[in-house]
């Protein structure tokens, strides 16, 4: 597929093709940034485009080399033998050394079909530390004819004497508008596409292979937590359901489950000072809302609004899951 195939960050989009098109691919790059935002899509059309026979900035996706290229990062066996692709093996956490001295070993010679050899290494901060040192060998003397791509939602963790031997490409969330136009293309209905784009955060990748039914009984059970808590009948079942639950699955569910409560909060508010619907983030529970009224809601919605971060900022830190809630609940309720 060519580099426009892919949703979002056109700024990369433009680097690349610029590079391609006066052969000055750096030997070496980082392509960092949140998840789901197309990094391995970006490497795959890079590795393809580095070996088309018909484009000199982009991969066509329809010349031999591009299909091989495509089938090999899929299937290794059936691949294109001029680009290899490196990731942790499923029994084991860590990329080893192993793996990058396959790479070190043919990465000086001279590529087999294509123009350049293209190694991509996937999640790259899993290199253990002999790998990393292996690595950072071949990175220190750059063969001429071979580009060795790194892909990571973590750049921070890679050695900072890699990171800085490479030209690094920091990626964005990708744009709500770009996901909508590719679930569009998927054939969503046009409720769905909304809803799907504001709940993913710019993750294109979770939008694509979301699973419709499952994100609904998410959103259900939010729904019956933003009652609990913000309704004034009996809030103090919010903190029932989490005590109900094991200490893994808070810490797995919580983030993601304090995020949809946030968005009724939003529409709540959203609807009691006369917003435009349009604006909600859950239009297909306005009827309920607006039936549930406002009188005490409002008030700790405002409340949860306002603490949210901070619980946020305690998941990032990893603090204590049951004094998160605990903590966040007492804010709420005052």
């Amino acid at each position: 597929m060519p580099f426009s195939d892919i949703p979002g960050n056109g700024r990369i989009k433009k680097i690349l093709r610029h590079a391609l098109g006066r052969r000055r691919v750096p030997n070496s790059l980082l392509l960092s940034g949140p998840p789901g935002v197309g990094k391995r899509r970006f490497a795959a059309v890079l590795a393809q485009a580095l070996n088309c026979l018909t484009l000199e900035d982009d991969a066509c996706g329809v010349c031999p080399n591009c299909l091989a290229t495509a089938r090999g990062l899929e299937d290794p066996e059936r691949g294109f033998p001029d680009v290899l692709r490196i990731e942790h093996f499923k029994n084991k956490e860590e990329i080893l050394i192993d793996q990058v001295q396959e790479l070190r070993s043919i990465a000086y010679l001279t590529p087999m079909i294509g123009r350049n050899k293209v190694f991509i290494i996937d999640e790259a901060d899993r290199m253990n530390a002999e790998a990393s040192n292996c690595l950072l060998k071949v990175l220190e003397e750059p063969p001429r004819t071979s580009h060795i791509v790194l892909v990571t939602n973590n750049p921070s963790r890679i050695l900072r004497t890699i990171r800085s031997r490479c030209q690094n490409l920091a990626f964005l969330p990708v744009s709500g508008e770009d996901i909508e136009n590719a679930l569009r293309e998927r054939g969503l209905e046009e409720e769905k596409v909304r809803i799907l784009a504001l709940l993913v955060h710019g993750n294109l990748e979770q939008a694509l292979n979301v699973d419709w039914d499952e994100i609904q009984a998410r959103r259900e059970a939010a729904w019956e937590l933003f009652r609990e808590l913000v309704g004034g009948d009996e809030p103090s079942r919010f903190l029932k359901r989490f005590a109900a639950q094991k200490k893994v699955e808070i810490k797995e569910n919580l983030a993601g489950t304090l995020e949809l409560v946030s968005s009724f909060c939003r529409d709540l508010v959203l609807l009691r000072d006369g917003g435009d619907p349009r604006l909600l983030l859950n239009p297909d529970f306005e009827p309920r809302m607006r039936a549930g009224g406002a009188g005490a809601a409002f008030d700790r919605a405002l409340r949860f609004l306002a603490a949210v971060d901070g619980a946020f900022a305690g998941l990032d830190q990893n603090l204590n899951m049951n004094l998160l809630i605990n903590t966040l609940y007492s804010q709420v309720i005052g």
